[in-house]
């Protein structure tokens, strides 16, 4: 049986947006950082989808982790689903078991590397200052990098979306940068996608979302407040066409109902 248009989608995003983030957290996250220093291994993770594998391969080497799409030639681990919806239910923070081949040794640090990207869930509200900055940058990290994505997989409207621009950056950022480490960007161009990290330095932004603080870019993510509520509260700043930051703030909604 096949999964659904939306759940193939979801996956893929999961694959190409969620899961690149996992070196966000090996870098930044001290009980990560550890485990994964000195850990070298190729991790399949996938699910079976009407007779074929929908996967993507985890190449761990002592603290750097290449994320390549498809299943592995070889591989030490393989996390294996009955079904994308199984998987893609795991990945959004329920509970669904796949079968696993290869050394199972290796399944602790991997699961534990799983739960880390909980921490972008909605429902995480770390209290911690530290845990919440790293939240605030691998859900933006994360961001921008699924909305590149969606355009690239073919989504019509964002498609349509990106088709209509010339050359246009979306910047991020929360102050105070450059000390929280904390910004990245889309760019859109005829049509074309790309993400990045950090201040876009070539062209001054189309639309700059500025948070003026980590506590008040949570407050957005964790959707305590809609965004133009956000915005009178002082929380973000919207600096350029405030159509099309509504509009890419309505693609951001679409993408956490997805991965949420």
């Amino acid at each position: 049986m096949s999964a659904s248009p939306r759940e193939i989608m979801a996956a893929k995003l999961f694959f190409n947006a969620v899961f690149p983030i996992m070196q966000v957290l090996m870098n930044d996250d001290p009980k990560l950082n550890k485990q994964f220093k000195d850990f070298a291994g190729v991790v399949q993770f996938g699910a079976k989808n009407d007779g074929e594998l929908l996967a993507v391969t985890l190449n761990f080497d002592k603290g750097k982790l290449n994320v390549v799409q498809g299943p592995a030639e070889s591989y030490d681990l393989a996390l294996t689903f009955s079904s994308v919806e199984k998987m893609n239910a795991l990945l959004r923070g329920g509970l669904a078991l796949p079968a696993i081949k290869g050394k199972v040794s290796m399944l602790p640090r991997i699961l534990s590397l799983l739960m880390g990207l909980m921490i972008m869930s909605p429902k995480k509200k770390p209290r911690e200052p530290e845990k919440q900055a790293l939240k605030v940058k691998c859900s933006l990290y994360m961001i921008v990098r699924a909305l590149s994505v969606y355009n690239k997989l073919g989504d019509s409207d964002m498609h349509a979306w990106c088709l209509r621009q010339p050359d246009r950056i979306y910047q991020f950022s929360v102050e105070p940068y450059p000390e929280t480490g904390i910004a990245c960007y889309l760019r859109v161009k005829a049509g074309n996608s790309k993400s990045g990290r950090g201040i876009y330095e070539r062209r001054r932004p189309f639309v700059h979302f500025h948070f003026l603080s980590v506590e008040g870019a949570m407050k957005v993510l964790l959707k305590e407040v809609e965004f133009v509520a956000a915005v009178e509260k002082g929380y973000v700043e919207t600096i350029g066409a405030p159509e099309y930051a509504v509009q890419l703030n309505d693609f951001m909604s679409i993408l956490q109902s997805m991965l949420t």
